[in-house]
């Protein structure tokens, strides 16, 4: 509210030719409306200080503000397409600056980019009478007098009852309009009118020396010389009065903008200060933030290693506990083995050692009594393969594994093979194992190389290590 405010002043002082106020409220409604964020303030304040630039003729001022207003009014439109009002508001001031430099082509153009989308035209959001004023006008000075004469006669009588500030310009136009058709009388009577209209209602009275020195050339062919005379004495007049106000008002400017940078580079230093206190209490607050969060981090971790740690423990405990209960039992079932493997070593020792005994009664026999002979050897045959299954059985209880794993290993040993590894595993000799299989050592040694050859044993290797630790 309050740049719309400044805004209206800034056009009453303009009105009234204070220009230095006009330029003060202008600058301080930029300010305002630049330090609130308000796009649409923004534009119409750059508008208004391309405009009273334009008044003296600082035509880089001009530009400037109308490029920005510009750039601003597109950001509006983008963000919302319903919002035209300020783009269509930049292009019209384009186009009036275009057309008053002589750029007629690139101002019909602006005048065209008035025309946003189809809405704008249908929702009279667009002034269509100063368009035509503004379209009416170049075509005068391009030589099209007809189209001219169309434009500026619609856009007349829309506005005619109209409070708008460029009913003077339309005035203006048609008077020197008229002049080019050879119509004076028309000429004067459209000239006073916009006359008129600055000294009634204060609408452009910066036009007020052009439309009294025109006044003054159209009675000049009219060969009225006291008059024309008179006319162009109150154009000379008011233009000099004018010129001094502008140049008073120049150094004013000066002094305002020189002020209003002042101002701002003032508050910009103050807002740096600012933002270099927050920057050093955001950094501080950073830096605190870390070192919470670094000392919760901490703590998180501290009690995951310790919790870790006490996990680890009792799982290291637990497995040597398992471990020493295991080795306690493969201790156990060693000793036992051991054990089982020193009475079956015994009891097949006594059973060869009875078999001796028995041999050498069958050869006492054999020469004493050739009949006993016979049929006790054939019984002792049977109780040596009944010597083999007793031991065998025992072996098994003992070794319960042994032949499982002897087989996966070397699958293609025979069941005699297996026979002799078993003997082998409980270091019987050679005679010893010939005894309890009841052949001849000769073929123990002959069996014993098979093995070696089967089981892939180099010369150096010995057959007992390898089978003892199956």
């Amino acid at each position: 509210m309050t740049v719309k405010c400044l805004l209206s002043m800034s056009e009453m002082r303009l009105v009234r030719g204070k220009y230095s106020l006009a330029f003060d409220h202008t600058w301080e409604g930029l300010y305002l409306a630049n330090k609130s964020k308000n796009n649409i303030q923004r534009a119409k304040s750059h508008i208004r200080l391309a405009r009273l630039y334009d008044m003296f003729s600082m035509d880089n001022e001009v530009y400037s503000h109308l490029s920005d207003a510009l750039e601003i009014s597109k950001d509006i439109y983008f963000e919302n397409e319903e919002a035209v009002e300020q783009l269509i508001a930049s292009y019209m001031n384009l186009a009036v600056k275009e057309r008053k430099s002589g750029n007629y082509e690139v101002a019909l153009l602006y005048l065209d980019s008035c025309l946003v989308n189809e809405r704008v035209v249908e929702r009279n959001q667009v002034e269509m009478p100063f368009i035509n004023a503004e379209r009416g006008y170049i075509m005068l000075q391009l030589g099209a007098l007809e189209k001219a004469d169309n434009f500026l006669h619609v856009s007349h009588k829309f506005t005619e009852e109209k409070d708008v500030t460029y009913r003077t310009n339309i005035n203006m136009y048609l008077g020197e309009l008229k002049l080019k058709q050879k119509d004076p009388d028309s000429a004067i009577y459209y000239y006073n009118e916009g006359l008129n209209l600055i000294k009634t209602k204060k609408y452009r009275s910066d036009l007020m020396p052009d439309i009294l020195r025109r006044l003054s050339e159209v009675y000049k062919t009219k060969q009225k010389t006291y008059r024309a005379y008179n006319y162009l004495e109150q154009s000379q007049k008011v233009a000099d009065s004018m010129l001094q106000l502008r140049n008073m008002t120049n150094g004013e400017l000066f002094e305002i903008k020189d002020s209003y940078l002042k101002s701002i580079s003032q508050k910009n230093e103050q807002l740096a200060e600012q933002k270099l206190v927050i920057a050093e209490n955001e950094q501080i607050q950073f830096r605190l933030k870390i070192i919470l969060a670094f000392a919760v981090l901490l703590v998180v971790v501290i009690s995951i290693i310790y919790r870790m740690r006490s996990k680890l423990k009792r799982t290291l405990m637990a497995k040597r506990e398992t471990e020493m209960e295991s080795q306690l039992k493969e201790e156990q079932n060693k000793a036992k083995i051991e054990s089982k493997s020193k009475e079956l070593t015994s009891y097949a020792l006594q059973l060869i050692d009875k078999e001796k005994d028995i041999d050498e009664l069958l050869d006492v026999l054999k020469n004493e009594s050739p009949a006993s002979y016979k049929s006790l050897n054939y019984k002792y045959k049977k109780g040596a393969k009944d010597l083999w299954d007793s031991f065998n059985l025992r072996f098994t209880e003992v070794n319960d594994q042994f032949y499982t794993q002897l087989k996966v290993k070397h699958p293609d040993l025979s069941i005699t093979e297996r026979k002799h590894c078993a003997l082998i595993k409980l270091k019987f000799g050679t005679k010893e194992m010939a005894r309890i299989l009841n052949i001849e050592p000769h073929s123990v040694h002959i069996s014993r190389s098979r093995i070696r050859k089967k089981i892939g044993l180099q010369r150096s290797d010995r057959l007992e290590d390898y089978i003892a630790n199956i």
